[in-house]
């Protein structure tokens, strides 16, 4: 369960997920809700006014305000001298910072940040799929946030330790044990290739374990199989296996290859840039898929390579699950915007990608570019480049979903999204 800043973000659930004849309609929940809190707020209103005679009719205290779930509005909150320090932790008496359910207006969007979670996605009737193919003039909303939970510390946290590991590692023991310790080469590469990737290896191991587990919350769309792995699994593979193959080809001799130990960084643009780049150009060329690529059954369309990148680590990585894979697809087929940032995010990741592992490749192999040179350059440039080109793809991914959402709305559809909530 989200906490109640998270809660309060989101507009108008509508029991939108399930659609089951034992959810409630959120919007009726709350006018029943409403009704009650009147009917209460007259009687004790009335007792009030009794009990006070010789006061002031229209003062409330906090002792006989009303609370609904807890709830205070602005009209019934306490006196300025009781609000909570922002500081200190909120006690029982004092209001809370978030209307109660019953207390909000109706959005006609709908949208709840639940909607991801394992216990909703258990219990609903029907998917998003579903549920906005039967509401077409709502944008499909992505049941994801960067603004709230613990999702985006857990990826930026990865993200973090990749890059570590991954570069700033393997640079500073080779610098440090050649230059300071002068320390043999098959030492230092024993130590680099023992402890390189480990967290790399250990999110591959825990991403596979959720793929391959009996209940299919965070499997591909349109399969049941526990073994039907999504793309970035087998993308996964495929660059572990030419690093790790790089690594002992380079550290196996007791006079280590360095040119050989420079190619691990750029193998991994080759192998991630052209898994992008193909997927892309079967999409441009409108070739079928030759295989299950994630959500996408052999034979059908193949959509833009960044798509499938997003659909993976999001629904597995960040535990999104189904409900993601859903929206997304949905988002995907409503909003021709959508479909163009996608596609203009593939090449934008694709193409330099593929660019920039051939000038690194070049300086690794001839001999004009003194191979302790080479190495750090190797190391380095791909982890700022990707760096770079993620705070760049950032920034153009937010432009593009607010014109997304004026035009959609200038088309007489809804778009409204919950404040602060901008989806992934």
């Amino acid at each position: 369960m989200q906490s109640d800043s998270a809660l309060s973000s989101c507009t108008g659930f509508k029991g939108a997920e399930g659609g089951s004849d034992e959810e409630h309609d959120g919007s009726k929940m709350r006018d029943g809700t409403a009704d009650i809190a009147a009917e209460r707020k007259g009687r004790d209103g009335k007792s009030n006014a009794n009990g006070n005679a010789n006061g002031n009719a229209n003062a409330i205290t906090t002792d006989n305000a009303i609370t609904i779930d807890n709830a205070i509005t602005t009209d019934q909150a306490p006196l300025e001298t009781n609000t909570p320090h922002p500081w200190r932790q909120r006690a029982s008496t004092d209001a809370r910072r978030s209307l109660s359910y019953a207390l909000r207006p109706r959005a006609d969007a709908y949208y709840d940040s639940r909607a991801a979670a394992r216990a909703e996605w258990r219990r609903r009737g029907r998917t998003l799929q579903e549920y906005y193919d039967d509401n077409p003039h709502l944008l499909p909303q992505l049941p994801f946030t960067w603004y709230h939970g613990w999702r985006r510390w857990r990826l930026f946290l990865f993200a973090f330790l990749v890059f570590v590991d991954g570069s700033a590692v393997p640079i500073a023991l080779y610098y440090g044990m050649h230059y300071a310790g002068h320390i043999e080469g098959w030492i230092i590469f024993a130590v680099v290739t023992t402890i390189w990737g480990g967290p790399t290896y250990l999110e591959f191991a825990v991403r596979t374990l959720r793929l391959a587990k009996k209940e299919r919350f965070y499997r591909p769309l349109g399969t049941e199989s526990r073994w039907c792995f999504d793309m970035l699994t087998w993308a996964s593979v495929v660059t572990i296996t030419v690093v790790t193959a790089l690594f002992v080809v380079g550290s196996a001799p007791h006079i280590v290859l360095l040119r050989v130990l420079c190619m691990p960084a750029p193998a991994i643009l080759y192998c991630l840039g052209g898994v992008l780049g193909t997927i892309t150009l079967f999409h441009s060329m409108d070739w079928p898929a030759p295989f299950r690529i994630s959500s996408t059954a052999k034979g059908e369309k193949v959509l833009p390579g960044v798509y499938y990148f997003i659909e993976d680590v999001a629904a597995v990585n960040a535990g999104a699950g189904r409900p993601f894979r859903e929206a997304l697809a949905a988002r995907y087929k409503a909003s021709p915007r959508f479909r163009q940032m996608l596609y203009a995010q593939s090449l934008f990741w694709a193409v330099p990608a593929l660019v920039l592992a051939v000038p690194l490749t070049v300086a690794a192999a001839i001999p004009a570019v003194p191979a302790t040179g080479a190495y750090g350059v190797c190391w380095a440039v791909p982890f700022l480049w990707c760096a770079l080109w993620a705070g760049v793809s950032a920034w153009w991914c937010k432009r593009d979903m607010v014109r997304e959402r004026l035009e959609w709305e200038a088309r007489g559809g809804a778009a409204k999204e919950p404040a602060g909530s901008e989806p992934v």
